[in-house]
């Protein structure tokens, strides 16, 4: 990710979410945790994001294997599900040769069936950003 990259998302980003449900503005803000990579730290970006109600929280160096909730619970969760109809689907086509429709169907099952509320919940309660789990990170660092 180069910092022209990030800044270019950004902008992209803060449109969409400005015209959905729980609009961003000065009053009403939005959370984007990163981690801390160079390009996530601009001034530039900073201080524009600030200004749209987006506030940003960089997680501390060597702590996002511990703290990233996507790779934790949801992006762990997928990969079980795409599996598992990955390997339904090859013992149904012995023989046959995968292709990029099946691909595709898989990951968006895999979507549909773990990306849900209840399993963000869950990712939230088992990292240490869930304010109410003060021990969550014991053990993980």
């Amino acid at each position: 990710m180069m910092t022209i990259l990030f800044d270019k998302w950004i902008s992209h980003i803060i449109p969409f979410v400005q015209t959905h449900k729980g609009n961003i503005f000065t009053m009403n803000h939005h959370l984007l945790i990163l981690n801390g990579h160079n390009s996530h730290v601009a001034i530039n970006i900073v201080h524009k994001t600030r200004g749209l109600g987006l506030n940003l929280i960089i997680l501390s160096s060597h702590t996002s294997h511990a703290l990233q909730l996507l790779d934790i619970m949801c992006f762990k969760l997928v990969k079980i599900s795409f599996k598992i109809h990955k390997d339904v689907w090859t013992l149904i086509n012995k023989g046959k040769g995968v292709g990029k429709e099946d691909l595709a169907q898989w990951v968006s099952l895999a979507f549909k069936k773990t990306l849900i509320l209840t399993n963000i919940y869950k990712g939230f309660k088992a990292i240490a950003i869930w304010s109410l789990n003060s021990i969550a990170m014991e053990g993980k660092m």
